[in-house]
């Protein structure tokens, strides 16, 4: 990097949501100054040795409440910072708060502006779902209930499995489940559904298992993709259905034109991160998820020369060049606390015994958690998931 000041960075993000972990330590190791967002009580992000301080907004994390209140609040953080700071949305929720005060936030920040309109239709299932329709993408049927009646209406016409999970994802709504027949459908909605008259659900085709794809990357103000990486996604949590918790950085040039070509005719800038299930019955890759903003996971795809998408934005922000990428086949990378519940759920499903899961983290190069150089978020993470799993007993217990 260029021997003049670095700008600093704020990710923006809630207390366990580990992209920002990974953003710090990827641009801390430069040198670069990453700030945080405070939170209430403990956050192994902000406890990261690269993490250069926190600042206030919003309501632990999370854009809720006023938005001229935090509006003013982003202000403050960028007049503490400094001109020119970069502003990283960590979550869907973000990112929709930053392309709508765009304006504003630009006057102090400097951060990708797509239109606020796509941001929130990437950020909804059903957005997505029109987007790809609309550009030749293929994407697993879906159904949007406006109602609990309406779902249940919809549950016997609808062809299983299905996948019912949230229309608008955030931190408090993130429970999904698949389903195989109406009697299950109707009592998952119930379950997951926030209110009668307003579910925020989304009932979705299920495609049979096969292979989970990532395609993450960053595009340039013209929607150019200036880094791009594909991967698989080896275990979730939940099983078969949520996050990455065991992923690998895997070229696959097929899915990379695919994706790029997509996020390019959508008129996206900034990072994406996108998930795919091959269709083996049609030959064909799915999209399912297309978040406006940094992934958990994003650290599985790194380039031989240590640039990933967080990189490549302060780059080109900062004026500088993106590299030529060279994905670094194979890399693997584990969120620790999610594989180990993730290795719980399948033992007992009797998909997965100790020795199989054992073997699968061989080769692993780096964690979402853990580092020798930052050890501290590690015995934090660790911390709180003991405190989850005690009290979560302790709930059961008493039903």
């Amino acid at each position: 990097m260029s021997p003049h000041p670095l700008s600093p960075v704020l990710v923006l993000g809630p207390p366990r949501w580990y992209s920002a972990l990974g953003a710090a330590r990827s641009l801390g190791g430069l040198g670069i100054r990453v700030f945080m967002l405070r939170h209430r009580g403990l956050s192994p992000t902000n406890v990261s040795r690269f993490c250069a301080g926190t600042l206030p907004a919003g309501e632990n994390g999370r854009p809720t409440g006023d938005p001229h209140r935090i509006v003013s609040e982003l202000l403050e953080a960028g007049r503490a910072l400094g001109r020119g700071a970069i502003l990283i949305p960590a979550t869907d929720e973000w990112a929709v708060f930053m392309a709508e005060h765009d304006a504003e936030l630009s006057q102090l920040f400097e951060f990708p502006r797509p239109p606020a309109n796509l941001v929130a239709a990437m950020a909804s299932k059903q957005g997505l779902q029109d987007l790809a329709l609309q550009h030749g993408m293929p994407t697993p049927r879906l159904v949007v209930p406006e109602t609990v009646a309406a779902a249940r209406l919809e549950a016997n016409r609808l062809e299983y499995p299905v996948m019912v999970k949230p229309l608008v994802s955030r931190p408090d709504a993130e429970g999904k489940a698949v389903v195989q027949d109406t009697e299950a459908l109707v009592a998952e909605v119930c379950a997951l559904a926030e209110s009668e008259d307003a579910p925020n659900l989304i009932l979705q085709e299920f495609v049979p298992a096969s292979e989970d794809w990532t395609f993450t990357g960053y595009f340039d103000a013209e929607s150019r993709c200036l880094a791009g990486f594909t991967g698989q996604r080896l275990r979730l949590l939940p099983p078969h259905m949520g996050h990455t918790s065991l992923g690998i950085c895997r070229s696959n040039p097929e899915l990379q034109r695919i994706a790029s070509e997509f996020i390019s005719g959508i008129g996206f800038c900034g990072i994406v991160d996108s998930e795919f299930r091959y269709d083996a019955r049609h030959g064909t890759y799915k999209i399912v998820d297309a978040n406006p903003r940094v992934g958990g996971n994003f650290r599985v795809f790194v380039d031989v020369g240590g640039t990933d998408v967080v990189r490549a934005l302060y780059l080109d922000l900062t004026g500088r060049p993106v590299p030529p990428i060279q994905p670094r086949e194979g890399h693997r990378w584990v969120k620790e606390d999610s594989d180990l519940i993730a290795f719980v759920k399948h033992r007992r499903a009797g998909e997965l015994d100790f020795r199989t899961w054992l073997g699968s983290l061989r080769g692993v190069r780096e964690g979402a958690i853990f580092s020798a150089r930052d050890p501290l978020p590690f015995a934090v993470a660790m911390l709180m998931l003991a405190i989850d799993t005690v009290a979560g007993r302790w709930r059961r217990s008493r039903r």
